[in-house]
Formats: C-alpha cells, sequence, structure tokens
C-alpha cells in the first residue's frame, strides 16, 4: 500500500475495523462495570447518587449503570447483541455526561460524550462480520433456506 494512500486514502484500512472498537472498548466498559459484584462499591456509589445527584432509587440505579457498562462490554467483545450492548451503554454515557458532569462537554463530561460518540458508531455500524452476532444471523439464514 502507497503511504499517500494510506494517509489521504478514502477507503478503511481494515474491513474489520469495528472489530478493534468493539473488543477494546468492551474491555473497558467491563473494567468500569467489575464492580458490579462488589456490594461495598455499590453502596458506595448509590450513596454518591443519592446525596449528589438526587437520584430516586440510588441502589437500583447504581446496579443499573454498573450492570449496563459490565454486560454490555461483555456484548461488545464477543459481538453478540452487540447494538442492544452499545445502546446500554450509549444511554448510560449520556446520563453520565448530562446529569453527573452536568452537561460539561468540553470539562468533566468530554469523557462520557465521547464514549457516547463511539458506541452510537458501534450502534449505527452494526457487530461486523467477526461476531457471534454474524455467526448465528448467518446460520439462521441457511437454516431458514433450506
Amino acid at each position: 500500500m502507497k503511504l499517500t494512500k494510506l494517509f489521504y486514502g478514502t477507503e478503511p484500512i481494515t474491513q474489520n475495523y469495528i472489530l478493534v472498537l468493539r473488543v477494546i472498548l468492551g474491555i473497558l466498559f467491563i473494567n468500569h462495570g467489575n464492580g458490579f459484584f462488589d456490594t461495598k462499591a455499590m453502596v458506595g456509589f448509590a450513596d454518591y447518587l443519592e446525596k449528589d445527584l438526587h437520584f430516586p432509587l440510588p441502589l437500583f440505579m447504581a446496579y443499573l449503570r454498573t450492570g449496563a457498562e459490565l454486560f454490555g462490554g461483555f456484548m461488545l467483545v464477543f459481538g453478540l447483541f452487540t447494538r442492544f450492548g452499545a445502546f446500554l451503554i450509549f444511554v448510560t454515557m449520556l446520563v453520565a455526561g448530562f446529569i453527573a458532569d452536568k452537561g460539561d462537554f468540553f470539562g468533566d463530561g468530554e469523557m462520557p460524550f465521547a464514549y457516547a460518540a463511539v458506541m452510537l458508531t458501534i450502534f449505527l455500524a452494526g457487530p461486523g462480520k467477526v461476531s457471534l452476532d454474524n455467526y448465528f444471523l448467518t446460520k439462521f439464514n441457511e437454516e431458514k433456506k433450506s
């Protein structure tokens, strides 16, 4: 591949670019959501949601947020129910950006909005060819034709 085409071309360098995004972001969100099974961490986060942000049902909301990150991350890594997982994390990041970081797009809210943008990209692009979604959909369509 010519250097000019590499840096100035409009075609993707690889057709599996969505796989790279899915797996890296999935691992990051699994790490973010690993407190799901840590009761002390969840109670602490729930206290923050209640006292600082005035969320209703703070413990439920803490588990909802952490569960979306944990299970959504696994969905991204394996490419299974990918769009659903990306949507869960997308909504979670919008809540974090607009409510927890008060919509500060160019300050503290920058990361949640960046994550939301990537999740929207994955949602719109779909899981890609290297995914369990594609495997099962292909298998289903083959069986349907027979």
